[in-house]
């Protein structure tokens, strides 16, 4: 058995199969006395008063998180994909947002929109775009949108790093040859650009799914699901069932749910990415 195949065993298949196996059983106070329950936790977790809410908020959150870690990336890698002075310099500065832990990146931003110390609020004040403090992440109107633009601002380095990766491999004799052919930026795009890079994008949005899904730690440092439940997603149901409720069954069923369901994502963006690599 290969290293990588005993690595994937042992750090993703066990905890998965053993959380699935969990999700059938009623746990009280963490893992103490259980009983198998069958499908109450699954039927009970989606009964959840909060369920609703996380769903909805998660949606929000990846199809936004998605776009935003998508598009921008791929725009910002065709920019620099030319030789220019300092070149280095702008990709080693632009990945220091992706390198810095998650926990310092937020606690720095949390510090950064606090509404009377900050600096954000400080700037906006001086410039005269508003009067009065605002409480970015204490006002339901703005929490939302503040984690996904910084949610953004960590993963895109990594995004343009990939595209432009995988840009570097089409030869800039082509580029020349369609410009000499009179092809447009648009042509140059959807005829040479999206075919050769087609198998990152799939592999990068699928990548900025699972980030973009699994990213409890920046939404929980800066608001903990609040205000008003505004920021609250499905990591944190789970958080909560588990660790605040001690209902590790229901945790685990809602777990499993969400597993199975990126597990499915990545077999089909699996057969994307070798389909176009093959061709």
């Amino acid at each position: 058995m290969a290293p990588l195949t005993i690595i994937v065993a042992v750090f993703l298949l066990y905890p998965f199969v053993k959380g699935f196996i969990l999700s059938f059983f009623e746990t009280k106070y963490g893992f103490g006395s259980m009983s198998f329950s069958g499908l109450k936790n699954f039927i009970s977790i989606v009964k959840e008063e909060k369920f609703g809410v996380a769903i909805k908020n998660s949606m929000i959150w990846v199809v936004f998180g998605l776009i935003l870690n998508t598009v921008f990336p791929m725009g910002i890698a065709i920019l620099i994909n030319r030789d220019f002075v300092g070149k280095k310099v702008c990709m080693g500065a632009m990945l220091i947002s992706w390198m810095t832990p998650v926990v310092g990146f937020s606690m720095m931003w949390k510090w950064l929109l606090e509404p009377q110390l900050g600096i954000v609020n400080k700037i906006l004040k001086n410039v005269g775009l508003i009067e009065n403090s605002i409480n970015f992440l204490g006002d339901s109107k703005w929490a939302l949108g503040i984690c996904i633009f910084l949610n953004f601002l960590q993963f895109f380095p990594f995004g343009v790093l990939l595209m432009s990766s995988a840009l570097s491999v089409i030869p800039k004799e082509l580029y020349e040859a369609m410009r000499i052919d009179g092809a447009s930026p648009k042509k140059i795009l959807s005829n040479l650009i999206l075919p050769i890079a087609g198998p990152m994008i799939s592999f990068m949005t699928f990548l900025g799914i699972v980030w973009t899904f699994s990213n409890y730690s920046l939404i929980y440092i800066l608001t903990k699901g609040g205000p008003n439940y505004s920021t609250y997603t499905v990591p944190i149901l789970i958080y909560e069932k588990a660790f605040s409720e001690f209902q590790v069954g229901q945790s685990m069923a809602l777990a499993s749910m969400v597993g199975t369901l990126l597990i499915a994502l990545g077999i089909l963006f699996g057969k994307s990415f070798f389909k176009k690599v093959e061709v």
